[in-house]
């Protein structure tokens, strides 16, 4: 691909939809040892967040079934996306529909995680995120 190669960091963060959040709390932050960060309210659903050892955040998403809303999809257990850091979301995207890929969920900004997104599927249709941090203001 020469000069048109994506410019992908290193792993940004690891996302996993718990199925069972108090024993998910305590395999990463009792078992594991991964420093207990933040936990951001996004609606429907908590992201908590451990520190991993390689500078990168593990996020525990909790859907929140256990208080009586219906099962979603989401709430399946497992891994969720992998998050790669880059400098140029939008550049990235029109990299990758160029290449053919498949965009799940187009550039766009998500203050309350400070972060510009970008959601594509791999041939296996695993999310893959590539994210930037937002310029602070």
């Amino acid at each position: 691909m020469g000069d048109s190669q994506l410019k992908i960091g290193k792993i940004d963060h690891i996302a996993i939809n718990c199925t069972d959040v108090q024993k998910s709390l305590d395999f990463y932050g009792r078992i594991l040892g991964f420093k207990r960060l933040q936990t951001v309210e996004c609606g429907d659903y908590d992201i908590i967040y451990f520190a991993l050892p390689d500078g990168g955040r593990l996020e525990l998403f909790d859907y929140h079934a256990r208080n009586g809303n219906p099962a979603r999809q989401e709430s399946d257990g497992g891994l969720r996306h992998i998050a790669f850091q880059v400098e140029d979301v939008a550049a990235h995207e029109k990299q990758l529909k160029a290449a053919g890929v498949e965009i799940s969920l187009s550039t766009c900004d998500l203050p309350n995680l400070n972060a510009r997104v970008l959601l594509c599927l791999d041939p296996n249709e695993v999310t893959i995120e590539f994210c930037e941090k937002l310029a602070a203001e």
